[in-house]
């Protein structure tokens, strides 16, 4: 038999795939085909059966339990979203309801495959199951569902170096704690938060994927209460004490209500009603039943309305902005009704005075009066007159003869009231409303207009207490890991595990340290220092560029500096900070946060120096500074994210100046490193470094604590030595002889040399043997511009208080760190010949809203001199403070004075600057 090529390929393909054998025998040489020939075939895709994606993707050969890179650094996982529509917003309920295309991006290289052209695959939601997927959920939902029609709306696309892009369709209802306080004048901000759930920052690293332009919305999005103002997107850390810190991000968006519906369904209703309300005192006092009707109405009306507004809110505890407009009108309207009530009691009041006073009234008549009040709605004062005359006549009559009398007396009055009505209305209103209606035509009308104006103030009261307020929830929420009790415990607590001892010995002015703490107590305080997110707070607050905040970006090794004019504006500072990747640096946040003030203050009381802060702002994939140099010791406080950091050999040790170094001079770092929230990072003055945000961190905050600017021992002599010279030169002769002459106009005074050294050498002789060295200015300028003492938020000024001193009297000195005595010529006194005084200087006084800002006093700097807190006495009063110094507790008849007037005065002048205590 005789078989051809394709016969042969058909036994082939059947016997391999096992579906059929071969009912005829075939000869031995029907698999004698060319191994070229065989490729070719293969090559040919229209008759190879095709591959599984499971077989191509090797699913089977790995465990998708795990996550990608499992037991090494964390997987960056980034996420953009397009927001589709936001579908409700449910005051009743506080939340919304969003829908949204939610897009993951990552890499896992178990999934890579072979591709000639590097095309990608793409899946749909049957192949999710089957491998790892991150697991994000919704912080505060309550309900979501992935859509379905006509199937499950997800996409899986895997490339071929096994990155992957996993997209969903999500309609999610969320949480939105809102604030109805100004409702309907509010706007709401609204976040929605995605987090993993089962992996923290260690093994899965949440990020945007663009930066803020990872967030996207339809331009068509609209809502019929509400007008979206914007949408951004943030990112943070979550801790949960039994699981540890997660990255979660934040989709926030501001929602402005629109006013115009309650305008038209409350407020314009409810003042229609207090001005209806009003009618009331135009119509005649004697008309009870339109008066009563009118009022009832109104006060129905204004329930209706209050009750429809509170139908559509949320049952909470605080008044809203529409609650005081509609009860405002309510008791408008009730005080109506009452006004009317006092006018029908006074008038009837008045009238059985007439009646008793002519001596005329009679129970029949008052019944007949009483009637006629409630029955006929033109009653007036007139007619009363007419009818009592018309009675009195007949009063001698029968019965009958006197009703005949009087319902001919009321027909005629009729007659009459219809036409004084008709021939001057006005006058008859006018001579027979009363005189609390009269008042209450101008009165309500006027008083209507004065809520609005208190409503600003108490407004503008709440806003002053915000910033208080929020200090104590921020130390309530982050209980401190930092020890206050004394300036030594805070540094302690500072730089712990380090010993003190152990820094100074090894580290201080010598080389870095590096303290790297896996605690999450510590990163959790360092995070309430100070957050991205407050910088919207300050910014309301009327911050400046220039004098507050820095917004610039290294670019090619130098500092770009990219500042606006005037106030800084939250919404162009994020901008700047998103898209032009700048650094935002806020200068001295201790101003504003009450942490950072107790942290400065007590390490200000340690170094005897001052002690300023700055914050860092840096978004991921960028550097704020050039590599430099600075002339402070610098403690580095990681606040938020992680940040990259390179230190350098110094080229000038102990720098005295700030200075930027070049890439090609620095050389190789020598520290290299990142640092996490809750880590410390210190080195000395002089050290070059610079530092970035890696990619895939949101941002970077890290604050700087630096300290001991122009505090060393050259600057102490430049302050010290002068007045050395001065109190030397008169007692030594020596240093009151001239100079040589024309030596102030010679080039070279190497001849005088030898003249200057043995000088010096005296001066070190006295200095040996002196007790006493002034050292004023620096003491001044210390203490003139370090903070005041941490007395908390409510704290009051500082005041005297207590007992009044006594000669008998035990006193105790109070902030002892907070005082310094100084011994100069009297600055008061203008003659020639200057007299030593003793001043005693403190900071009890000082404002830390200018703390470290270069601010000046303009009178002082006039006058030559610098204006401080403080007291001073004569010289002989040196002594006896030195011992209030030195001394626990002491008492006033114990200090080394003459006389007891002046104890009792040294003594009160302290307690009057609050720097004494009576025990």
């Amino acid at each position: 038999m005789c078989y051809t090529e394709t016969d042969k390929l058909i036994f082939i393909i059947a016997e391999i795939c096992g579906k059929t054998k071969p009912s005829v025998k075939v000869p031995f040489n029907y698999y004698s085909f060319s191994k070229r020939e065989i490729k070719m075939r293969k090559l040919d895709s229209t008759k190879v059966r095709p591959l599984k994606s499971e077989q191509l993707l090797r699913i089977e050969d790995h465990d998708f339990a795990l996550r990608p890179g499992f037991g090494g650094s964390p997987i960056p996982v980034g996420i953009d979203v397009q927001v589709e529509s936001i579908d409700s917003i449910s005051e009743v309920d506080m939340d919304f309801t969003m829908t949204l295309y939610l897009r993951h991006y990552w890499k896992d290289e178990r999934l890579s495959f072979r591709s000639n052209k590097n095309k990608s695959m793409t899946f749909d939601g049957r192949l999710i199951k089957k491998i790892w997927v991150p697991d994000v959920f919704f912080v505060h939902s309550k309900r979501s569902f992935i859509h379905d029609t006509t199937v499950e709306n997800i996409m899986l696309r895997v490339y071929p170096d096994g990155n992957v892009l996993f997209s969903l369709r999500i309609t999610v209802s969320a949480m939105c704690f809102m604030d109805f306080s100004r409702f309907p004048l509010d706007t709401q901000n609204c976040s929605l938060e995605l987090e993993s759930y089962a992996y923290n920052e260690d093994d899965l690293m949440l990020y945007w994927k663009h930066g803020n332009k990872s967030l996207s919305t339809d331009e068509h999005i609209s809502l019929s209460q509400f007008f979206i103002e914007e949408f951004s997107a943030s990112s943070g850390l979550a801790f949960y004490s039994s699981t540890g810190w997660y990255n979660r991000l934040f989709i926030n968006f501001a929602l402005r209500r629109h006013i115009f519906f309650f305008v038209l369904q409350s407020y314009f209703p409810a003042m229609l009603m207090v001005m209806l309300s009003w009618v009331s005192f135009w119509i005649d006092r004697r008309a009870v039943p339109a008066r009563v009707s009118l009022g009832i109405t109104t006060v129905l009306t204004m329930s209706t309305i209050m009750t429809g507004v509170s139908a559509s809110m949320p049952q909470v505890s605080y008044i809203k902005a529409v609650d005081v407009y509609l009860w405002i009108s309510f008791l408008f309207v009730f005080l109506s009704v009452i006004e009317y009530a006092a006018v029908n009691y006074l008038t009837t009041i008045e009238e059985r005075k007439q009646l008793k006073k002519r001596g005329k009234a009679s129970g029949m008549y008052s019944i007949d009066a009483v009637q006629a009040m409630a029955f006929d709605g033109c009653f007036h004062d007139t007619d009363v007159d007419m009818d009592l005359t018309a009675f009195s006549d007949r009063c001698e009559e029968n019965e009958t003869q006197a009703r005949a009398a009087s319902i001919s007396n009321t027909d005629t009055t009729r007659i009459k009231r219809k036409r004084s009505v008709k021939g001057n209305v006005g006058r008859i209103i006018l001579r027979n409303n009363h005189v609390i209606d009269t008042y209450s035509r101008i009165i309500f009308p006027i008083s209507w207009k004065m809520p609005k104006k208190g409503g600003k103030q108490v407004e503008m009261g709440k806003e002053m207490q915000t910033p208080c307020k929020r200090a104590k929830m921020e130390a309530a929420c982050s209980p401190s890991v930092m020890s206050f009790e004394s300036p030594d415990s805070l540094f302690g607590s500072l730089i712990s595990p380090i010993k003190q001892e152990v820094f100074f010995r090894e580290y201080w002015e010598q080389k870095p340290l590096l303290i790297q703490r896996n605690d999450t107590l510590m990163s959790a305080y360092y995070q309430s220092l100070f957050q991205f997110l407050d910088l919207k707070e300050l910014c309301g607050q009327g911050l400046y560029y220039g004098r507050d905040i820095n917004i610039c970006r290294c670019v090619n090794g130098k500092k770009k500096v990219l500042n606006k004019e005037g106030k800084v504006n939250y919404m162009q500072l994020k901008k700047d900070f998103d898209q032009k990747k700048a650094t935002i640096q806020f200068h001295q946040p201790q101003r504003f946060k009450e942490e950072l003030w107790k942290i400065q203050e007590k390490l200000e009381c340690y170094f005897g120096s001052l002690v300023g802060s700055n914050v860092y702002i840096t978004p991921q994939g960028s550097q704020g500074l050039p590599p430099h140099y600075d002339d402070v010791e610098v403690f580095i406080l990681q606040l938020e994210g992680e940040k990259h950091w390179r230190l350098y050999k110094p080229t000038v040790h102990l720098a005295r100046e700030y200075n930027v170094e070049s890439e090609d001079r620095i050389g190789n770092p020598t520290h290299e490193f990142l640092l996490k929230p809750g880590d410390l990072l210190y080195f000395p003055r002089g050290t070059i470094h610079q530092a970035d945000t890696p990619l895939g961190i949101s941002c970077s905050t890290h604050v700087t604590i630096s300290t001991y600017q122009n505090n060393s021992w050259g600057d102490f002599l430049l302050d010290a030595i002068p007045g050395l010279v001065f109190d030397t030169a008169k007692e030594d002769v020596a240093l009151r002889t001239s100079i040589p002459r024309q030596l102030l106009m010679q080039v070279d005074i190497a001849d005088s040399a030898k003249k200057l050294s043995s000088l010096l050498r005296q001066l070190a002789d006295r200095l040996e043997n002196t007790r006493e060295l002034r050292s004023s200015d620096m003491k001044k300028d210390f203490i003139m511009n370090r903070l005041p003492p941490y007395l908390g938020c409510d704290s009051d000024p500082l005041m005297p208080g207590g007992k009044l001193p006594k000669i008998d009297s035990k006193i105790r000195l109070q902030f002892r760190d907070h005082a310094i005595i100084t011994v100069e010529p009297d600055q008061e006194n203008s003659d020639e010949i200057r007299r030593e005084m003793v001043y005693v200087y403190h900071s009890l006084k000082n404002r830390r809203e200018t703390h470290m800002m270069g601010t000046e006093d303009d009178t002082a700097s006039e006058e030559g001199t610098t204006q401080t807190h403080g007291v001073r006495f004569p010289l002989s009063y040196l002594d006896a403070l030195k011992q209030i110094w030195s001394s626990s507790t002491v008492c006033v008849k114990e200090l080394n004075l003459v006389s007891d007037e002046e104890k009792e005065n040294l003594a009160l002048s302290l307690w009057t600057e609050c720097l004494l205590e009576v025990i």
